[in-house]
Protein backbone atom coordinates (compact mmCIF):
# COMPACT_ATOMS: atom_id res chain seq x y z
CA UNK A 1 0.00 0.00 0.00
CA UNK A 2 1.37 3.38 -0.93
CA UNK A 3 0.24 6.92 -0.24
CA UNK A 4 1.71 10.03 -1.86
CA UNK A 5 0.88 13.70 -1.33
CA UNK A 6 2.01 16.05 -4.06
CA UNK A 7 4.29 19.08 -3.68
CA UNK A 8 2.80 22.34 -2.54
CA UNK A 9 3.87 25.79 -3.63
CA UNK A 10 2.61 28.95 -2.06
CA UNK A 11 3.42 32.53 -2.94
CA UNK A 12 1.97 35.53 -1.16
CA UNK A 13 2.70 39.04 -2.32
CA UNK A 14 1.12 42.04 -0.71
CA UNK A 15 1.66 45.73 -1.27
CA UNK A 16 0.22 48.34 1.01
CA UNK A 17 0.24 52.01 0.23
CA UNK A 18 -1.41 54.14 2.84
CA UNK A 19 -0.96 57.66 3.95
CA UNK A 20 -2.34 60.96 4.94
CA UNK A 21 -0.79 63.70 2.86
CA UNK A 22 -1.40 67.39 3.00
CA UNK A 23 0.05 70.38 1.22
CA UNK A 24 -0.42 73.96 2.32
CA UNK A 25 0.61 76.71 -0.05
CA UNK A 26 0.01 80.26 1.11
CA UNK A 27 1.38 83.18 -0.82
CA UNK A 28 0.60 86.74 0.15
CA UNK A 29 1.61 89.78 -1.84
CA UNK A 30 0.71 93.05 -0.18
CA UNK A 31 1.28 96.31 -1.98
CA UNK A 32 3.98 94.77 -4.13
CA UNK A 33 2.65 95.92 -7.49
CA UNK A 34 1.30 99.19 -6.06
CA UNK A 35 4.43 101.11 -6.96
CA UNK A 36 5.90 98.73 -9.51
CA UNK A 37 7.91 100.77 -12.00
CA UNK A 38 6.00 103.88 -10.98
CA UNK A 39 6.84 107.51 -10.17
CA UNK A 40 6.36 109.06 -6.75
CA UNK A 41 6.22 112.86 -6.96
CA UNK A 42 5.98 115.78 -4.54
CA UNK A 43 5.83 119.05 -6.46
CA UNK A 44 4.30 122.52 -6.56
CA UNK A 45 3.48 122.73 -2.87
CA UNK A 46 3.39 125.98 -0.92
CA UNK A 47 6.03 127.54 1.34
CA UNK A 48 6.50 126.16 4.85
CA UNK A 49 4.44 123.06 3.93
CA UNK A 50 5.22 119.55 5.05
CA UNK A 51 4.78 116.85 2.44
CA UNK A 52 5.43 113.14 2.78
CA UNK A 53 4.98 110.01 0.69
CA UNK A 54 5.55 106.76 2.57
CA UNK A 55 5.08 103.42 0.83
CA UNK A 56 5.16 100.15 2.77
CA UNK A 57 5.47 97.00 0.72
CA UNK A 58 5.41 93.54 2.29
CA UNK A 59 5.64 90.24 0.43
CA UNK A 60 5.23 86.99 2.35
CA UNK A 61 5.27 83.40 1.11
CA UNK A 62 4.66 80.27 3.20
CA UNK A 63 4.91 76.70 1.88
CA UNK A 64 4.32 73.63 4.00
CA UNK A 65 4.32 69.97 2.93
CA UNK A 66 3.43 67.22 5.37
CA UNK A 67 3.38 63.52 4.63
CA UNK A 68 2.42 60.87 7.18
CA UNK A 69 2.02 57.13 6.59
CA UNK A 70 1.15 54.50 9.19
CA UNK A 71 0.67 50.79 8.54
CA UNK A 72 0.10 47.64 10.58
CA UNK A 73 0.56 44.46 8.56
CA UNK A 74 0.06 40.89 9.77
CA UNK A 75 0.74 37.83 7.63
CA UNK A 76 0.17 34.22 8.72
CA UNK A 77 1.03 31.38 6.33
CA UNK A 78 0.87 27.63 6.99
CA UNK A 79 2.01 25.02 4.44
CA UNK A 80 1.90 21.28 5.15
CA UNK A 81 2.42 18.18 3.01
CA UNK A 82 3.24 15.92 5.96
CA UNK A 83 1.09 14.11 8.51
CA UNK A 84 0.51 11.06 6.26
CA UNK A 85 -0.07 7.52 7.57
CA UNK A 86 0.45 4.06 6.07
CA UNK A 87 0.15 1.53 8.89
CA UNK A 88 -1.08 -2.03 9.57
CA UNK A 89 -0.41 -3.25 6.05
CA UNK A 90 0.40 -6.92 5.29
CA UNK A 91 1.96 -8.64 2.32
CA UNK A 92 3.41 -5.78 0.37
CA UNK A 93 5.75 -2.86 0.31
CA UNK A 94 4.69 0.37 2.03
CA UNK A 95 5.89 3.82 1.04
CA UNK A 96 5.12 7.44 1.88
CA UNK A 97 6.52 10.25 -0.23
CA UNK A 98 5.66 13.88 0.57
CA UNK A 99 6.11 16.76 -1.80
CA UNK A 100 8.26 19.86 -1.34
CA UNK A 101 6.94 23.03 0.28
CA UNK A 102 7.91 26.40 -1.18
CA UNK A 103 6.63 29.55 0.53
CA UNK A 104 7.44 33.10 -0.56
CA UNK A 105 6.12 36.05 1.43
CA UNK A 106 6.77 39.59 0.18
CA UNK A 107 5.45 42.59 2.07
CA UNK A 108 5.94 46.18 0.88
CA UNK A 109 4.84 49.30 2.73
CA UNK A 110 5.28 52.50 0.74
CA UNK A 111 4.79 55.99 2.14
CA UNK A 112 2.90 58.63 0.20
CA UNK A 113 4.45 61.46 -1.75
CA UNK A 114 3.84 65.18 -2.14
CA UNK A 115 4.81 67.42 -5.01
CA UNK A 116 4.30 71.16 -5.22
CA UNK A 117 5.53 74.07 -7.30
CA UNK A 118 7.17 76.82 -5.26
CA UNK A 119 4.93 79.90 -5.50
CA UNK A 120 7.55 82.10 -3.84
CA UNK A 121 9.35 82.89 -7.08
CA UNK A 122 6.86 85.69 -7.63
CA UNK A 123 8.39 87.50 -4.65
CA UNK A 124 11.43 88.39 -6.73
CA UNK A 125 9.31 89.89 -9.49
CA UNK A 126 7.27 92.07 -7.16
CA UNK A 127 9.90 92.70 -4.53
CA UNK A 128 12.44 93.93 -7.05
CA UNK A 129 10.08 96.40 -8.70
CA UNK A 130 11.49 99.90 -8.87
CA UNK A 131 9.95 103.32 -8.31
CA UNK A 132 11.38 106.74 -9.12
CA UNK A 133 11.03 109.70 -6.73
CA UNK A 134 10.69 113.34 -7.78
CA UNK A 135 10.65 116.34 -5.44
CA UNK A 136 10.49 119.67 -7.30
CA UNK A 137 8.85 123.02 -7.45
CA UNK A 138 7.92 123.28 -3.80
CA UNK A 139 7.80 126.54 -1.83
CA UNK A 140 10.48 128.01 0.43
CA UNK A 141 11.15 126.27 3.73
CA UNK A 142 8.91 123.35 2.81
CA UNK A 143 9.70 119.95 4.15
CA UNK A 144 9.40 117.10 1.65
CA UNK A 145 10.06 113.42 2.12
CA UNK A 146 9.59 110.26 0.04
CA UNK A 147 10.27 106.94 1.74
CA UNK A 148 9.79 103.39 0.52
CA UNK A 149 9.87 100.45 2.93
CA UNK A 150 10.07 97.04 1.36
CA UNK A 151 10.21 93.65 3.06
CA UNK A 152 9.76 90.08 1.93
CA UNK A 153 9.90 86.69 3.64
CA UNK A 154 9.90 83.13 2.44
CA UNK A 155 9.29 80.06 4.58
CA UNK A 156 9.41 76.48 3.26
CA UNK A 157 8.70 73.49 5.49
CA UNK A 158 8.75 69.87 4.36
CA UNK A 159 8.16 66.87 6.59
CA UNK A 160 7.77 63.17 5.83
CA UNK A 161 7.08 60.44 8.37
CA UNK A 162 6.55 56.72 7.78
CA UNK A 163 5.83 54.16 10.48
CA UNK A 164 5.16 50.48 10.00
CA UNK A 165 4.64 47.43 12.18
CA UNK A 166 5.01 44.23 10.18
CA UNK A 167 4.56 40.75 11.60
CA UNK A 168 5.07 37.62 9.52
CA UNK A 169 4.45 34.08 10.79
CA UNK A 170 5.30 31.20 8.45
CA UNK A 171 5.01 27.48 9.21
CA UNK A 172 6.05 24.85 6.66
CA UNK A 173 5.96 21.10 7.33
CA UNK A 174 6.66 17.95 5.33
CA UNK A 175 7.25 15.58 8.25
CA UNK A 176 5.21 13.83 10.94
CA UNK A 177 4.48 10.87 8.64
CA UNK A 178 3.66 7.50 10.19
CA UNK A 179 4.22 3.95 8.89
CA UNK A 180 3.72 1.39 11.67
CA UNK A 181 2.91 -2.29 12.07
CA UNK A 182 3.49 -3.24 8.44
CA UNK A 183 4.50 -6.87 7.67
CA UNK A 184 5.63 -8.81 4.65
CA UNK A 185 7.37 -6.05 2.77
CA UNK A 186 9.57 -3.01 2.96
CA UNK A 187 8.62 0.36 4.40
CA UNK A 188 9.91 3.55 2.83
CA UNK A 189 9.20 7.08 4.05
CA UNK A 190 10.55 10.03 2.02
CA UNK A 191 9.89 13.62 2.97
CA UNK A 192 10.24 16.63 0.71
CA UNK A 193 12.23 19.83 1.16
CA UNK A 194 11.06 23.03 2.78
CA UNK A 195 12.00 26.36 1.20
CA UNK A 196 10.73 29.53 2.90
CA UNK A 197 11.54 33.11 1.91
CA UNK A 198 10.31 36.23 3.72
CA UNK A 199 11.00 39.69 2.30
CA UNK A 200 9.77 42.86 4.02
CA UNK A 201 10.41 46.35 2.65
CA UNK A 202 9.39 49.69 4.17
CA UNK A 203 9.87 52.71 1.92
CA UNK A 204 9.57 56.21 3.35
CA UNK A 205 7.49 58.91 1.74
CA UNK A 206 8.89 61.83 -0.22
CA UNK A 207 8.29 65.55 -0.65
CA UNK A 208 9.26 67.41 -3.80
CA UNK A 209 9.29 71.18 -4.16
CA UNK A 210 9.74 72.27 -7.75
CA UNK A 211 11.11 75.72 -8.54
Amino acid sequence: MSKKKGGEKMKLIGKLTAGIASVALLGGLLAGPAFADSTLEISDNGADSTNKIIVNSSSNCYVKQTNKTGAIVGVNVTSNTGGNQASNNTGGDTSITTGDVTTNVTTVVTGGSNEATDPCSCLCENGDASASAIISGNGADSKNKIKINKSKSQTVKQKSKTGAIVGVNVKSKTGKNKSNNNTGGTTDVTTGFVDTTVDTTVEGGSNTLNP
